[in-house]
């Protein structure tokens, strides 16, 4: 089937480019391989996107996809395997189904970064989470660390607190790089604790669960124990294989238009390289590549 836009990612970008196509009388299709709303089904709170004094990642993602269905986009929640880019068209390849496009937008997101020791990926499940909101409460009244040192280490390290017995936060760094207002929050509270200039160095397991970390802080070796560690130590964005696409480091380079170096493909939100990684930065990624193209396909 084709299309004259698809969209490879459901989160607040892909809605917002999938929402300005359809209002155009755009042919759109958006595919999202797991939740709609993207990484904000594993944000607690959010308190600076316009329009809300508060709100939980998973209710803004609810919304946006019910303002994508009231909009009656086409979605299909499904894994892209391939993409192929000849012909000036899009082949985009799924499992058990194939969809052409004229033009494309990648909206994919990133992913949570490890700490790549050894056991990590094996205690996932066991003791290390990416992902408070999803795991806090296995760990009630327990004791927990937050490795990080930004935003999402202090956010949801305030989501933590409320939650378990005490919460240490590790910081390989003299101070931290997130907001000054939710530190002070953070602060507030008597459960939590901070090591600063801190490394997470291994992963201590018993009968395949995690018991405790070891740690080096000022060149000296210590060991803590604890029930569970949550991760928030940066992303990495998710460039999708078979497409000759250009690199900015490790995300996609993109112009003031938001197309990549392939005339008819675009990408916008998390994947591709900017100085600011925001909420309403991404809706108006989404909304930058969208206009583009409809003004290109009123063109043709």
């Amino acid at each position: 089937m084709n299309y004259d836009c698809i969209i490879v990612g459901g989160g607040i970008a892909g809605i917002t480019a999938s929402i300005y196509l359809k209002n155009a009388n755009k042919k759109v299709l958006l595919i999202e391989k797991g939740t709609m709303g993207g990484i904000l089904n594993k944000v607690s709170t959010i308190k600076n996107y316009p329009g809300f004094k508060e709100i939980a990642g998973p209710d803004l993602a609810f919304n946006l996809y019910e303002q994508a269905k009231v909009n009656e986009i086409e979605i299909v929640l499904d894994t892209v395997i391939d993409i192929e880019n000849k012909d000036n068209l899009n082949k985009v390849i799924l499992k058990d189904k194939e969809y052409t496009c004229k033009y494309l937008i990648l909206a994919t997101g990133k992913e949570a970064r490890k700490l790549g020791l050894p056991n990590e990926d094996k205690l996932v499940g066991h003791g290390v989470s990416y992902c408070a909101l999803c795991d806090a409460n296995f760990y009630k009244g327990k004791d927990v660390c937050v490795i990080g040192a930004g935003d999402s280490a202090l956010l949801e390290s305030l989501y933590l607190a409320n939650i378990c017995r005490s919460v240490t936060i590790l910081n390989k760094y003299p101070k931290f790089k997130g907001q000054e207002g939710m530190l002070k929050d953070l602060l507030k509270h008597d459960n939590v604790k901070i090591l600063y200039n801190s490394l997470t160095t291994s992963l201590k397991e018993e009968d395949e669960r995690l018991v405790g970390i070891t740690y080096q802080q000022d060149s000296k070796d210590k060991e803590l124990k604890t029930d569970a560690i949550f991760v928030y130590i940066g992303s990495t964005p998710n460039i999708l294989s078979g497409l000759d696409l250009e690199l900015d480091g490790k995300y996609l380079k993109v112009d003031e238009n938001k197309k990549t170096n392939l005339d008819n493909i675009y990408a916008v939100g998390d994947v591709i390289s900017k100085d600011l990684y925001q909420l309403v930065g991404a809706a108006n990624d989404g909304m930058i590549a969208a206009t583009s193209i409809i003004k290109r396909l009123n063109k043709e």
